[in-house]
């Protein structure tokens, strides 16, 4: 028997080895000492059975067990747990982790051992065909028998499973519903056995270019389905609804006829249509036969009121997709005040887009960027003509410092955005420590990091970095700890209600008091009044802008 010993405690692995030796059976012994050897023997080499201390240095017993079970694809692997501790809690943990038998180390002897290797070995082979039973059992049990696709039963577990993770996800569920369009006429005309011969056609072909489905089921006749969680974007639903109605175009050879058929799709999406998936299978249905009303051979989108922004945010997209193309853009600046000095000492760069059609405002347009990630090349054509743009105004202000740049939590995950900064300062001459990165902090959230990467990367180049929307409610001094911030920008919001409000008051001059200990600037957005800008000074304010200064006007206005 081949066993593997796992303990980090010379003497107790001496223990079991004795009594492992003067046992009438002969055992070849391999040890270690620790979780992360015992993972890498185990996925290189076969062990009839793990004997696993369950007290160990880098991880307990029981994170291996898992560890191993969700990374290994070896299944004959009996794994025994050895433990001081006679806690029954203990014991239930290990045996459900997936242990096949529990050991303490005061009852170790050549007898007890030998039993309990043997029952080991006995219980996992019993549990490997009940396992190997119950796959068998469940395949069968929702498997369609005609095509090999998942049939009604288990497209229903998966749609309801899939709404469910969805509702923690806060992403899309994507139903594709469809069936052959004039299904009946083929049965009726070449009979039922080349009509089931087609549908097995229809789902050879379909699933070749649906691979990115989580489900590909017949739901009874010919009406199919395909559940999508990794779509965010109307484009690639449109995209692969496309794919499926090409790919009726060829003829399909059955029985040696050629038929033509096509199909009719229709499409719900969660939570835009339906709440649970009930809802989402009617209103998918209702797609489906508006698309065969509409003449068949075509997918329809279930449209509702929340549709309508579904649409909308398709429609910008298609606009900055050939805006983008054309640079269609243009970028306004807005003076950063030295509240001290009373002087201009920089400008935050703001993009424009003003022969968009569909919509014209930064935030909105923005957001459809990042989410179809046309983020990147717009962002490129940003930082591009934000610094070419620095140029020009430093020759209209001398005094000027530096010019800000807002950069989309995307960019921040591409090391990319260092070379990009890096090439476009070189190309216009301008130092790195003339700009000022600006970023907001629901960008900092996820602590990612490649973001944090990124951030130290732009602070080794020499760019500042300017923490935005700071106050909005994702407020956390682990940022300012965690990352290399050299500026705050305190939202518009605190400041609109500073003059009525004195708990807005002392919370501006709260925060100010700490960041300046800290050795961070701070910038006051959305100053409109002159008592906002009295507030600020009493507060300590470094710097200020807003409409009380200067609206962002292009750069031949200022």
């Amino acid at each position: 028997m081949n066993i593997l010993l796992v303990d980090d405690d010379v003497v107790d692995r001496a223990t079991v080895k004795r009594s492992l030796n003067k046992g009438h059976s002969y055992y070849q012994i391999t040890e270690t000492d620790s979780a992360e050897e015992a993972l890498h023997r185990l996925k290189c080499h076969y062990y009839d059975v793990v004997l696993l201390d369950y007290q160990l240095p880098q991880m307990n017993g029981v994170e291996l067990v898992v560890k191993f079970k969700n990374e290994s694809t070896k299944t004959n692997t009996a794994i025994v747990m050895i433990s001081s501790s006679n806690s029954e809690e203990l014991i239930l943990e290990c045996l459900n982790a997936g242990a096949q038998d529990f050991l303490l180390k005061e009852d170790i002897s050549p007898g007890q051992l030998s039993r309990t290797l043997i029952q080991a070995q006995r219980r996992f082979e019993l549990e490997s065909k009940l396992y190997e039973s119950y796959r068998q059992v469940k395949e069968m049990a929702e498997l369609d028998t005609l095509t090999g696709l998942a049939n009604r039963y288990r497209f229903d577990e998966s749609l309801r499973s899939a709404i469910r993770s969805n509702q923690r996800e806060n992403g899309y569920v994507t139903l594709f519903i469809f069936d052959l369009d004039h299904f009946k006429n083929i049965n009726d005309s070449f009979g039922h056995d080349i009509g089931d011969k087609l549908l097995q056609s229809v789902a050879e072909r379909v699933s070749t270019i649906v691979r990115d489905s989580e489900v590909f089921a017949r739901l009874g006749g010919d009406e199919f389905a395909l559940i999508f969680t990794n779509f965010g974007h109307i484009n690639q639903i449109m995209q692969i609804s496309q794919r499926i109605l090409d790919s009726f175009k060829r003829p399909f050879n059955v029985g040696g006829q050629e038929i033509h058929c096509n199909c009719s799709i229709g499409i719900a999406l969660h939570p835009l249509n339906g709440q649970d998936a009930e809802e989402l299978k009617k209103f998918a249905d209702i797609a489906m036969y508006r698309a065969k009303n509409s003449g068949r051979n075509t997918a329809y989108l279930f449209e509702d009121n929340m549709q309508v922004e579904f649409y909308r945010k398709y429609q910008i997209e298609v606009e900055l997709r050939k805006a983008i193309e054309n640079q269609d853009f243009c970028l306004y600046f807005q003076p950063i005040v030295d509240i001290e000095e009373h002087q201009v000492v920089g400008f935050e760069s703001l993009i424009r887009w003003p022969c968009a059609v569909t919509c014209q405002r930064p935030d909105e347009f923005i957001s459809v960027a990042e989410d179809s990630r046309l983020i990147f090349p717009l962002g490129q054509w940003i930082i591009d003509n934000a610094i070419k743009g620095f140029v020009d105004i430093r020759q209209k202000f001398p005094k000027i410092r530096y010019i800000t740049i807002n950069i989309s939590a995307y960019q921040l995950k591409s090391a990319d955005l260092v070379e990009q900064i890096a090439v476009a300062c070189k190309k216009y001459e301008v130092a790195p420590s003339d700009l000022v990165v600006e970023v907001t902090e629901t960008a900092l959230l996820s602590n990612d990091e490649d973001t944090k990467n990124v951030l130290n990367m732009l602070d080794m180049l020499g760019c500042s970095i300017a923490l935005d929307d700071f106050g909005t409610g994702y407020s956390s001094i682990s940022h300012l700890l965690n990352y290399p911030i050299h500026t705050v920008k305190l939202d518009k919001s605190l400041i609109d209600g500073c003059e009525k409000f004195q708990k807005h008051r002392a919370i501006i001059s709260g925060l100010c008091a700490m960041l300046k200990s800290i050795d961070i600037k701070v910038v006051a957005e959305g100053i409109e009044t002159q008592a906002q800008l009295d507030i600020c000074m009493n507060s300590d304010v470094d710097f200020v802008q807003g409409y009380y200064f200067a609206k962002p006007e292009p750069l031949e206005f200022l």
